[in-house]
């Protein structure tokens, strides 16, 4: 785990990027928080995308909020993305979402890797502007929960979204 890095996505990921994205879709996995990759053909063009939401003033589209995208990298293969959101500016996405979204390949799941990267993002807070995160997950993903609290995450409490159930944490950092 020592070789883990976060990375800021850059033209050189794109042949990385588009393997983590093949890998997702043949799985049939969510994208939590890969920024809309899913629906990019075009890595190169994702990674352009995504540095857009890096400041208040590049962001494409108003009603979204400023975000950090990361690539968890162990030599030059993308392992997860997680993204940080520097900013809620809905009730939706305060109560049901949060400040983090993150996903891990499939063939890398349950090797610890999520609690790596998100530990890795939460040391990255401080100077993101984000000194208090919000992380959910659905409550049923006992793996994501115990992640979050590996991590510091206090449960706060548990909300429902038509037949989903989130469970809420809050990580000081």
């Amino acid at each position: 785990m020592n070789d883990l890095r976060l990375a800021i996505p850059a033209p050189e990921h794109a042949a990385a990027v588009a393997d983590y994205r093949d890998e997702m879709l043949a799985h049939g996995s969510d994208f939590d928080g890969c920024g809309g990759l899913k629906d990019y053909d075009d890595a190169a063009e994702w990674i352009t995308w995504m540095r857009l939401f890096e400041r208040e003033e590049t962001k494409p589209m108003s009603d979204l909020v400023p975000a950090q995208q990361y690539l968890l990298m162990q030599d030059e293969r993308v392992l997860g993305m997680i993204q940080v959101r520097l900013r809620i500016n809905t009730e939706f996405l305060a109560e049901y979402f949060g400040h983090i979204g993150y996903s891990v390949r499939p063939t890398e799941r349950s090797k610890g890797y999520a609690k790596a990267m998100l530990a890795l993002a939460l040391r990255e807070c401080p100077q993101l502007g984000v000194p208090r995160v919000l992380v959910t997950a659905y409550a049923d993903n006992v793996a994501s929960r115990k992640t979050i609290e590996a991590n510091g995450g206090q449960f706060e409490r548990l909300t429902q979204l038509d037949d989903k159930t989130y469970a809420r944490y809050w990580i000081q950092v």
